[in-house]
This record gives structure tokens, C-alpha cells and sequence, in this order.
């Protein structure tokens, strides 16, 4: 089966790009692709995956494992399944910061009034200074995604926090490396209305803050508005348009984008039904020919049967992969 079959998109340099389709697209096998976490019986048959020039693709087990412990973080969106429900907050949080000794020396020597050596060798902590100057980091980080109580946090276990005070530890973790880029996975879905809304708030503050690129995934397009600068939209297994957010939104061109946007309930357009998008995702095992939307899109024609679109630039960076925008048709 192919999950992901030539998806190709660019995040840039401190902006936040949201990745956004229906349950089974394809989001989260893309980010788990990036990372190096697919699966035992998944591979990447072709392509390539580029950070800063580096192709991930072509690293080794233990050259990734560095490249996720320092440039490239994600949170899940089940923050109970990814924290260790035997260790303590702290002794997860301070791991982060005890991977990158180099760093530790270097707040230690800071902190250390008079030291005119600031490249201090991590030889000329001890353990104890290293375990210290690690919890230090920690409740600052704490204090940056709004965790209260630090002290008290740091000593207790997953199971003793309510599931927006993980999310916050899993964010904390994710944004203590300063990755250049941060992958969010719809980090919201499993929470309630007004925790997902503090989190929101927070993912708004850390942004203003943050240096790193950010890639939000998502099916929620109320999240995507507020939180992104551009916006990717996947079905099944592809990338079928790719826009600024406030054009997206102007002025969709994918039928899927279309179907989307009028799915979501509008607060000021009182309808006596919501409207959807007919049909469901098809089976990526036998996927339908051609254009893979075509059984569920009423704008379909003939050739959309037969031959995959490819995606087209209609002008001021929005890309759309439709046989409708090929040769004057419109």
C-alpha cells in the first residue's frame, strides 16, 4: 500500500505551515516519515527529506537518533502513550537537558559569577552540578509553556496530572532543545474544549517566541486560521493544494478544499443542515485511478478518471493539483 505517494512540500524558516485532511490522509505517516519512527513493515521507496541541506533519508539509526534528540522535536497527539508512566516529570524533563551536556556547561559557566570561560569543558561538572543546573532548565522551560507548581510537577508521575498538564510536560520537552523545526500532531484532539483552547493560547505565545519552523497537523481548519502562516491539504496519500492561509481561505480551488471549508459550521450562517462531502476516503490498498477524489468530486470529468494531476502554480504561491486549472479550463 502506498500511505504517501509524491508528497512534496517546503516548510520555511520561522513559519508555521499547517498540514490539514480527513482521518486516514496520510498527516501523521508524513511527520513519523520525517522523523524516522515509521513503523517495521513501512519504507520509503524514493525521495528525499531535506533539513538545513541534510537529507534525513540518508542518515544511520544513531545519526538520527542525535538529529531528533537536537533538531527536530514532536509532540503526539496522546501525550499518555509517549511519557514513561514509571518515571517522575522531572526525571523525564531533565533527560532532555542531560543529552546535551555541551549546553549544560555552558549555563553552568554563565551562571557562575567571575568564570571569563564560557566554553567550559562538561568534565569540569559534577554529577551533581550536571543533575542541578538540569533542573534549573527544566522549571524555566516549565514556566514557558505555563505549567504552575513547577517543584511540585517535577516530582510527579503521568498519571498524577490532568492530560492538558501532560500535553504542556510533551510541549515542554519538545521546545527545551530549541529544534529548528517542531512538529506538532494534532496535539489538541484528545482533550476538552477548554483545555484545547489553553493550549491554543499557549501554541500562540510559544510562536511569537519560537525561532524554529513549525509544522502543525491537523483537521481542524479553525486551528490552521489562527495559528498558521500557509497551509497544505492532503487526501489520501497526497498533497492536492498548497496556499498562504488567507488565500486559502479567499479562494479555494481544490473541490476538496471547497468541500472542506463549507463543512465547517460558520457562527453568522444559520443552515438547517450542515453540508458534507459526499462518499469517503478510498482504500489507499486499491486506490481509484487517476485523480484520487474523482468518485466523491461533482466537478469531475473524463480525463480525472484516468490521469493523476499534477500540482500546478496558479500564481502568488498557490499550487493546486486539478485538471480543472490545466490548459485555460477553469
Amino acid at each position: 500500500m502506498k500511505a504517501l505517494d509524491g508528497v512534496s512540500f517546503t516548510v520555511r524558516k520561522g513559519e508555521a505551515l499547517g498540514l490539514v485532511g480527513e482521518s486516514g490522509c496520510g498527516k501523521s505517516v508524513t511527520a513519523l516519515t520525517i522523523v524516522g519512527l515509521l513503523p517495521e513493515n513501512a519504507t520509503v521507496t524514493e525521495g528525499e527529506i531535506l533539513l538545513a541541506g541534510k537529507n534525513l533519508l540518508a542518515l544511520k539509526h544513531d545519526e538520527m537518533r542525535k538529529v531528533r534528540a537536537t533538531e527536530i522535536a514532536m509532540v503526539f497527539q496522546d501525550p499518555t502513550t509517549f511519557l514513561n508512566p514509571v518515571l517522575t516529570i522531572g526525571e523525564q524533563l531533565e533527560e532532555v537537558f542531560l543529552l546535551s551536556p555541551k549546553h549544560l556547561a555552558s549555563v553552568a559557566s554563565e551562571k557562575k559569577e567571575g568564570s571569563d570561560n564560557k566554553a567550559k569543558s562538561i568534565k569540569s561538572l559534577s554529577k551533581s552540578q550536571q543533575k542541578k543546573t538540569a533542573k534549573l532548565l527544566s522549571i524555566d522551560v516549565m514556566k514557558r509553556v505555563r505549567l504552575p507548581d513547577q517543584e511540585r510537577v517535577l516530582k510527579e508521575y503521568p498519571h498524577e496530572l490532568s492530560g492538558g498538564m501532560r500535553q504542556r510536560c510533551m510541549i515542554a520537552m519538545a521546545l527545551a532543545r530549541n529544534p529548528a523545526l517542531f512538529i506538532a500532531d494534532e496535539i489538541t484532539t484528545a482533550l476538552d474544549v477548554t483545555i484545547q483552547a489553553q493550549i491554543l493560547e499557549l501554541l500562540r505565545e510559544l510562536k511569537r517566541e519560537f525561532q524554529g519552523s513549525t509544522l502543525l497537523i491537523t483537521h481542524d481548519l479553525g486551528i490552521v486560521a489562527e495559528l498558521c502562516d500557509r497551509v497544505a491539504v492532503m487526501y489520501a496519500g497526497n498533497i492536492v493544494e498548497l496556499a498562504n492561509v488567507k488565500e486559502l481561505f479567499a479562494n479555494p480551488l481544490h473541490p476538496y478544499t471547497r468541500g472542506l471549508i463549507r463543512a465547517v459550521p460558520m457562527l453568522d450562517k444559520r443552515k438547517d443542515r450542515l453540508e458534507t462531502i459526499q462518499g469517503s476516503v478510498p482504500d489507499l490498498i486499491y486506490p481509484p485511478p487517476g485523480c484520487r477524489f474523482h468518485p466523491r468530486c461533482p466537478l469531475a470529468f473524463e480525463k480525472c478518471k484516468r490521469v493523476k494531476p499534477e500540482l500546478l502554480n496558479v500564481g502568488q504561491g498557490h499550487t493546486v493539483a486539478c485538471h480543472l486549472y490545466e490548459e485555460g479550463k477553469s
